[in-house]
């Protein structure tokens, strides 16, 4: 069975997951509409969504931040004390994101 790590930082030392933390946020995506997560706690979140999405860190997202496809569930080193934002890529359907912290 493989594990599945993220790294604190960069060059850093690997933070393993073991398993989902605290859901930092659940919420049916529309076009146009973003979502902020609450504030991370942890070091590393697991983000799932059927749909493809940008995301960026903090409390807002545009259409010229980072698309990710979330549609298999990815794993993501975070900044504690900080949101993440999420929206729809443009042309996508509607969709349910799971913003969950790992440990």
């Amino acid at each position: 069975m493989s594990e599945v790590t993220a790294t604190i930082e960069r060059n850093g030392a690997v933070l393993p997951i073991v398993v989902p933390g605290v859901s930092r946020g659940k919420v049916g995506l529309t076009q146009g509409n973003a979502f902020t997560s609450q504030i991370i706690q942890g070091q590393a979140i697991y983000i799932f969504c059927k749909s493809l999405i940008h995301l960026a860190e903090g409390t807002s997202v545009t259409e010229s931040d980072a698309p990710v496809d979330a549609r298999g569930g990815i794993y993501l080193n975070a900044n504690r004390g900080r949101p993440v934002s999420v929206r729809l890529l443009d042309g996508e359907d509607g969709a349910t994101v799971w913003i969950h912290e790992v440990r």
